[in-house]
Parts: C-alpha cells; structure tokens; sequence
C-alpha cells in the first residue's frame, strides 16, 4: 500500500502541478529560432506557455544534436516555488546550446543584439533566475545556477564619472566554468570570472575575476571573496543515493566517510 501511495504521488499527484508538454510550442519554437537541419530534430522541448517576447535572434546546437536535449520552461517538482509562471525569454542576439540544459519556470532570459549566450552541457537553471546578456555570458558543463539567482553582464544604465570626465560602457563578460554551483539568490555582474567547480554561496555579490583562486573553492559575501578550498558539490546520483541510505540507516550520523578522499571525480556526474 505504501509503494502505491508513493506512486501516486510521484506520477499523479505532482503531475497536475506541473507544465505538461506543449507540442505545437515547440514545432513553432525551433522552426523560428534553428537553422533548419537543427530544427527538425526538435532539440528544444517546450513546455507550458513561455512568454516570447523577442525571436530576432538565431540558436544553435554546438556538437551532437538530439530531440529533446534542452527543456525548457519545465517544472521542477520539490524546488523552490515550483509552480510559478512562466519563464519569459526577449532573444535579440544568439543562444548556444553544448549539450542538454533545464531551464525551469518562472525565469527571465535576455539576449541582446550582438550579444552571445553560451549554456554547457548540462546546465541547469532552476526557477526565478534573470540570466540577461547584453555582450557576452558563457557557463561551464554541469553548472547549476539555483533559484532567484541573477546573471547580469550589464547595469543597464550609462554613468558619468566626473572626476576622469569618462563614461563606461555598460557591459563586460561573463564566465563560469565547469561544476560550478551559484546558490539561491546571488548576482553575478559583469567582469566575473569564476572557475571550474566552484561554489557561490547563497545571498553573494560576485563582480570580479577570481580565475587566480583554486578549483573546488567556495566564494561568498558582497562582494564576493574568497572562503574556503576543497569542497564540491556532489553530481554523481551514484554517490548521492549512498549516502543518503547511510544516513537513512544511521539517523545519528553526522558525517558520511568518503571511500577515497583523493578520488574528487567521484564527484563528477555519472558516466
């Protein structure tokens, strides 16, 4: 009885609440933004109703492209304010797609003329983000940016220092590397720079190049600086499952003993 209980509520229940499949959306979809051998393998999947309110701009798979390798306005059932609206997208310039990529609800993703937009394989964008690129903003491979997070390469306004008589242009690029983790409800400005697996904790300003610190740290505060080293998310649903029977059958348990603490990629996703 419990495993039926349990199934219904994994494959009904949560169903209701999510944004099913959108067909027609996504022919239209991938019609009006891939070039045509692109687009008929349907390498976005709609779901919901986006709200689109700029198509000028062009989108592009970068590799292997297969039907389905990019979600997008899909509800992530057990996160954070799952069920609201829909993610609104303004595309002027270009999106590139390396791989897979989950871009959930509620977001808002800009892309200006001239601007380039580059999301790694198996990215994920959870809900209530703004990722707005006026020039330039590139994420790694397997990089999460978590809810009511933003990812701003401009501040939108021009502004005069009078004491060098000069005005700024209002954009400068993003990076973030590979593994990375951007938790809840940070900014990340223009001229970040932040290296393969790194952390960002939650509430953090990062507007600055922090390539010079090691991978695997952790950067936090506003402004951002750095932590901590040696620390990782853990990717890998291999080891996630472990340790969550370990702690499941030791409710006592405070820390769960890594087999080999050398062995980091055991960390990386699943192969």
């Amino acid at each position: 009885m419990n495993k039926l209980r349990l199934a219904f509520n994994l494959y009904i229940v949560r169903t209701l609440w999510t944004h099913w499949f959108n067909p027609l959306y996504t022919l239209y979809f991938n019609l009006v933004f891939f070039p045509l051998r692109q687009a008929v393998r349907f390498p976005v999947f709609v779901y919901g109703w986006p709200r689109l309110f700029g198509q000028y701009g062009t989108m592009e798979c970068v590799g292997k492209c297969r039907s389905g390798m990019v979600r997008l306005n899909v509800t992530i059932p057990g996160g954070p304010q799952a069920a609201v609206g829909n993610t609104q997208l303004d595309i002027w310039g270009k999106v590139i797609f390396r791989g897979k990529c989950e871009i959930g609800t509620g977001n808002k993703i800009n892309v200006g003329r001239s601007a380039i937009l580059e999301l790694g394989c198996d990215t994920k964008i959870s809900t209530f983000c703004n990722v707005t690129a006026y020039q330039e903003i590139r994420v790694g491979s397997h990089t999460r940016i978590a809810h009511r997070s933003q990812v701003l390469d401009s501040n939108f306004h021009y502004m005069a220092d009078f004491n060098k008589g000069v005005v700024k242009r209002t954009a400068r690029p993003i990076v973030i590397g590979d593994y990375c983790w951007i938790c809840n409800t940070s900014t990340i400005t223009g001229g970040a720079i932040i290296p393969d697996k790194t952390i960002v904790a939650s509430n953090s300003l990062v507007g600055k190049d922090f390539s010079s610190i090691p991978p695997e740290s952790i950067i936090g505060g506003m402004p951002a600086k750095l932590i901590s080293t040696g620390h990782r998310r853990v990717e890998s649903a291999r080891l996630s499952r472990a340790i969550g029977k370990f702690f499941a059958a030791n409710p006592e348990a405070v820390c769960y003993v890594l087999p080999d603490k050398d062995d980091h990629s055991v960390c990386d996703v699943d192969a």
